[in-house]
């Protein structure tokens, strides 16, 4: 088994009339112990009642996320293409602020996949919906995978995911159920 250990040194100087010591403390934290740095994972797998295409457009109406989804203070649609779309979003808690972009890709109406890679906050960012129609509703296998690069963040975060996942995954399902309630033209606004 390898051991990281992260060396840091604390300099104190003492100075005064009489006496002028440069003392110096060396200390170890074992990587390994202390700071996990494993991806963090959260997957759920929910039945709803809501049609299909509706789902799939909430989904890839990024410009409106930042208008129901927790953190995200603002998003848009920068590139749209057949089988992708490119966007720029920005969120921000208590302990960051950060803008990123991400790519995402779709196989209209079954499969988004959102990718972010190597952003100021986020090692990778990867997010799958898979949707499946069902009798009287469909099935949502929700997929999220990040690692961040400030290791206090990343443990932080190993404790919240599973309440941070949940939180995005209702917001979606709210969000279409909103728009369900709309009568939202939904083959129009993904083509």
């Amino acid at each position: 088994m390898k051991i990281n250990i992260l060396k840091k040194e604390i300099k104190l100087y003492i100075t005064n009339n009489h006496f002028n010591y440069d003392i110096k403390r060396h200390f170890t934290i074992f990587q390994n112990s202390f700071i996990k740095t494993n991806d963090i994972i959260y997957r759920k797998n929910i039945d709803i009642v809501c049609a299909k295409d509706l789902f799939f457009y909430t989904i890839l109406n990024v410009d409106r996320y930042k208008y129901f989804l927790p953190y995200v203070t603002d998003s848009k649609i920068t590139e749209k293409n057949k089988k992708y779309l490119k966007a720029n979003l920005q969120i921000e808690n208590i302990f960051f602020k950060e803008k990123y972009d991400s790519l995402i890709q779709f196989i209209y109406p079954t499969t988004i996949t959102v990718s972010s890679e190597d952003t100021n906050i986020f090692h990778h960012l990867i997010t799958e919906w898979i949707i499946k129609e069902k009798k009287n509703c469909i099935n949502i296998d929700f997929y999220i995978n990040f690692r961040l690069k400030n290791k206090i963040y990343q443990n932080f975060m190993n404790l919240y995911i599973k309440e941070l996942g949940k939180k995005i995954l209702y917001s979606f399902i709210n969000e279409s159920k909103s728009n369900s309630y709309k009568n939202t033209d939904v083959l129009h606004l993904i083509k």
